[in-house]
């Protein structure tokens, strides 16, 4: 989860600059079985991270649909991945004039 704010805290300046809209995204970071999933659903993008001794999955959703499921130690940076494919797609660079 840290690794995860951190990497938002440092695009963000940046996406803010170019991608108008985008502050108004919300990204869910959850780490519980039970209320994860749907406040992750409820996020723009969101992961539910595994608790301790839970095996490495995480489910992924966007825009309240499960689009994937990630495995394993790559985890947070796949779903950093994910979430740098997400910011592309609904909100475009502001136009250079």
């Amino acid at each position: 989860a840290e690794e995860i704010q951190a990497h938002l805290d440092a695009r963000m300046p940046l996406w803010k600059r170019d991608r108008p809209g985008v502050a108004e995204m919300t990204v869910a970071v959850m780490g519980c079985v039970v209320n994860g999933p749907g406040e992750s659903r409820a996020a723009n993008i969101g992961i539910s991270l595994p608790g301790t001794g839970e095996q490495p999955r995480a489910p992924v959703y966007a825009d309240g649909e499960k689009v994937a499921t990630l495995d394993g130690p790559t985890l947070a940076g796949d779903f950093l991945a994910m979430v740098e494919e997400y910011v592309e797609r609904p909100y475009a660079p502001a136009a250079v004039s």
